[in-house]
């Protein structure tokens, strides 16, 4: 396969061209050398003997920060662009869902997926709970169950007792709350047919986006997650060493490979790297696929990010105690590189927490960290915030986003600093699960970013008066310079601190079960009126209930018929209207109605989950970037100088292809449109040149254009099209809108 020809999957990177790629290294490498100078300045000529202590802390917390920017290099400095080799016919495979205390209703979800999964194999639930409702639902959907005596060794234990009852040559491994989609088994196989190759990696993505690890615009089409770095950058560039990782779910592992060291290895709670890294020392090869072909649960509140945080960093600091990549024999020099970078990152914490309160300590107490003259101190800085910062997004490819990276850098700093103590603990450690569901939000999840928030903010209120009544000795000879700049980053750290205080109150779980994010054209109808069914569009959906988007009003408490044209097959439900919400937008009214399923067969249930997780969540992801590289920015934001706006419509329309009769009326969604042209989303393609008009029943918004493209949007259980519009006329006078108006995005 032509890999430059090859379409993008979820979650992968887009491709720079050998230019841009040589344009992103030679600006790293100039940033580096530029920070050799800075420090070697700093340690030289601004150590300040009448603060040592304390100006010695932060030229240190500045020299990690320049090791951790050559890590990070090193480990971006080349991504490999792989496609999968056709998966071998007839080889055996194995699917293990490990399984705890998780809810019910996510492990049947995961365990629907893996059912549907094309590739001949048998799915296995690992049920470390000990609970005979899991079991029957194993026996209802015809999987195998197996269930040990005790649960030593936690997750790792689970899994080898699995390997000991079961014979698979190759063990896809999932966590209770991964869906697979159909292909991933096909998209993974063939890799294995280089005999050295132990396992295979694919990223780790989420699908309930309203998690807090999740930013999400909806307006610019953009989609960042707190692991998005690692699982899109990270892990590729340590492909190119032969370092990536297994990550304990999402991943194929052949048996054989496993057998060879004593199955998966049980010394520290992070038995995923621990065992990656046996296997490399053993001689074995890994790769990394780049697109999600499983998406879970992260994290919903900042309770349960936390302990899976907490969980990571003790088990890095275990890594380092007991199996160094420095030392561990039978690894390359990039190996050992790759380990430990990705073992030294609970270190951060230290140095970021260094630079949180060293403007606090000077406003406090007026030691100054630096001895130096202001002006010859800016003449160094700012060029080297520059060239780091620029270096950083163009090394990130698109990754990065220095703002939202640093708001969760706030949020975990002192989790890791915690976390440190691990490496002086001689006993084993409690192997915590990340919960899931309805999580609280503990006071100690966000005590330390108060904390830095209120002695910031306090500090400068301080500082001024200290100095005017002469309770404290500035040591500086320009009091108001060395104010101004320890008041601008205050500023800096206030900010990200309130930002996740915030976070951590608002971001949590509401719903017992997550509704899944789909644009679905449906007819509705009340229960026993014999009009004509609306015409609405479904915002959310799960087994449970579903939210959707109409011009018409219906009543709480009246009982609806939904007819649901899934890509599974089609399925109609009844449901109960629990509320309506009205808003008005540059189109008219529209309501939001949220409705409770009743009577839904189990079999239509398993229905809506796999429609939910095999197309809804990779439509969702297939139309949000995850990615936008600085080239492919900047060449957006030149191409849109003109100013044209497209406004967000979001509502369901008829469609009618010039020509054909009103009976051939067809659902599609009006995503947005502008003047000069819409986009729709629709069933089948339609071919370039065609005439077509629409209309969005209950307002004026209606109009007629030539398509001008029609994309697919290639989808694990179907295809969809998005479909462009040269508008000839539109009824709807389109009125700039602040709260809508956005660029569109690119298919």
């Amino acid at each position: 396969m032509d890999q430059r020809k090859r379409v993008r999957g979820i979650g992968e990177l887009p491709h720079l061209t050998v230019n841009q790629e040589r344009l992103v290294r030679v600006l790293g490498v100039v940033s580096l050398l530029f920070g050799v100078y800075w420090l070697h300045w700093r340690w030289t000529e601004t150590i300040n003997p009448d603060a040592l202590v304390f100006s010695l802390l932060l030229v240190s917390a500045e020299t990690w920060g320049w090791v951790g920017s050559a890590l990070f290099m090193f480990n971006a400095w080349r991504i490999p662009q792989r496609a999968s080799p056709p998966a071998p016919p007839g080889r055996i495979v194995d699917v293990f869902i490990t399984a705890y205390d998780e809810p019910l209703e996510v492990l049947r979800r995961t365990a629907n997926g893996a059912c549907a999964i094309r590739y001949p194999h048998r799915t296995y639930f690992l049920d470390d709970g000990k609970r005979d409702e899991l079991r029957q639902i194993a026996q209802d959907l015809g999987i195998g169950y197996i269930r040990r005596t005790n649960n030593a060794n936690a997750k790792a234990g689970n899994l080898n007792f699995a390997l000991s009852v079961t014979s698979g040559e190759f063990i896809l491994q999932l966590d209770s709350d991964h869906v697979p989609l159909p292909n991933i088994i096909h998209q993974l196989l063939g890799y294995f047919t280089d005999e050295r190759v132990a396992f295979v990696q694919t990223p780790q993505d989420f699908y309930n986006t309203d998690s807090f690890t999740h930013v999400v615009n909806d307006h610019s089409r953009s989609l960042w997650e707190e692991n998005r770095i690692f699982y899109s950058l990270l892990q590729p560039g340590k492909d190119h060493w032969n370092a990536s990782f297994f990550c304990g779910s999402g991943g194929m592992l052949r048996r054989a490979a496993l057998e060879s060291i004593g199955g998966f290895s049980t010394n520290t709670i992070i038995e995923d790297m621990e065992t990656s890294l046996k296997l490399h020392s053993n001689g074995w090869k890994s790769v990394f696929h780049p697109e999600a072909l499983a998406f879970g649960l992260s994290p919903s509140s900042a309770g349960a990010f936390h302990v899976q945080r907490m969980r990571w960093a003790q088990g890095s600091m275990q890594i380092l105690k007991k199996m160094n990549p420095l030392f561990l024999p039978g690894l390359s020099t990039g190996q050992r590189i790759c380990y430990l970078a990705a073992n030294l990152y609970p270190l951060d914490g230290l140095q970021k927490a260094i630079f949180y309160l060293t403007p606090v300590i000077f406003l406090f107490t007026g030691m100054v960290p630096i001895a130096a003259d202001g002006k010859e101190l800016m003449l160094r800085l700012l060029p080297y915030l520059v060239l780091s910062i620029t270096a950083f997004e163009l090394l990130a490819r698109g990754t990065g986003f220095l703002f939202i990276s640093e708001r969760y850098n706030m949020a975990k700093f002192f989790t890791y600093i915690v976390a440190l103590a691990a490496y002086f603990t001689n006993g084993k450690l409690k192997f915590n699960v990340t919960p899931k569901g309805v999580t609280d939000v503990p006071f100690r999840t966000f005590a330390a970013p108060l904390f830095i928030l209120v002695v910031s903010l306090a500090g400068v209120l301080w500082a001024p008066l200290a100095r005017r009544f002469g309770w404290v000795d500035y040591q500086t000879r320009d009091f108001d310079l060395a104010f101004f700049a320890s008041a601008m980053w205050v500023v800096w750290n206030v900010y990200f601190a309130a930002v996740v205080v915030r976070m951590s109150l608002r971001m949590r779980q509401q719903r017992s079960d997550h509704r899944f994010l789909d644009s679905l054209p449906v007819r509705i109808r009340v229960v026993g009126a014999t009009e004509v069914p609306l015409l609405a569009l479904t915002q959310d959906l799960n087994p449970l209930g579903i939210a959707f988007r109409s011009t018409r009003s219906f009543a709480p408490d009246t009982e609806l018929e939904i007819d649901l044209p899934l890509s599974t097959r089609p399925v109609t439900a009844i449901g109960r209207v629990v509320h309506t919400e009205c808003s008005e937008t540059t189109h008219g009214t529209v309501y939001l109605h949220g409705v409770h399923f009743s009577g839904m067969s189990l079999e239509d249930r398993d229905t809506v989950e796999v429609h939910c997780m095999h197309h809804s969540v990779p439509i969702w992801r297939k139309r949000y970037r995850q990615s936008l590289d600085f080239f492919s920015k900047a060449t957006e934001v030149m191409g849109n100088s003109r100013g044209v706006r497209r406004q967000l419509v979001q509502l369901p329309a008829h469609l009618r292809i010039r020509g054909e009769t009103q009976s051939d009326l067809r659902a599609a969604l009006l995503e947005e449109i502008t003047v000069f042209g819409a986009r729709i989303l629709v069933e089948n393609p339609i071919p370039e040149g065609t005439t077509v008009d629409f209309k969005v029943p209950g307002t004026k918004l209606a109009g007629s254009g030539t398509v001008v493209f029609s994309r697919p949007l290639e989808l694990p259980m179907s295809v969809r099209f998005v479909v462009g519009l040269k508008l000839a006329n539109a009824t709807q006078a389109l009125r700039p809108d602040p709260r809508v108006a956005q660029p569109l995005a690119s298919s």
